[in-house]
């Protein structure tokens, strides 16, 4: 059991269902396999969150391994927040003013 305590914030929701609707119209069920894989490595990070690199400052990035995606998280004391879900191809600068 993790002694940590992760939160996903609107943001990341967000970004979370507007990619599940676009995969699953590519392709029926694929938007399925994306949230299984985003909820594989969710489980990681809350394992251990540390293992994952920073990126920026105290920002630390998990990646998917099938689909272009970056998990963006920071730990602060015994929290996980998580604020991004983002496909690689998007301008980091929008996942950067989240943090402002």
């Amino acid at each position: 059991m993790s002694r940590y305590k992760l939160i996903i914030n609107p943001f990341a929701e967000k970004d979370l269902q507007i990619s599940i609707d676009w995969y699953n119209h590519q392709k029926e069920n694929l938007g399925n396999d994306f949230i299984f894989e985003v909820e594989n490595i969710l489980q990681k990070i809350l394992y251990n969150p540390l293992q994952f690199p920073k990126v920026k400052g105290k920002i630390r990035r998990a990646v998917l391994k099938r689909f272009p995606f970056g998990i963006y998280y920071f730990v602060k004391k015994d929290i996980i927040n998580v604020f991004a879900i983002f496909h690689f191809s998007r301008n980091p600068m929008i996942w950067n003013r989240r943090m402002k």
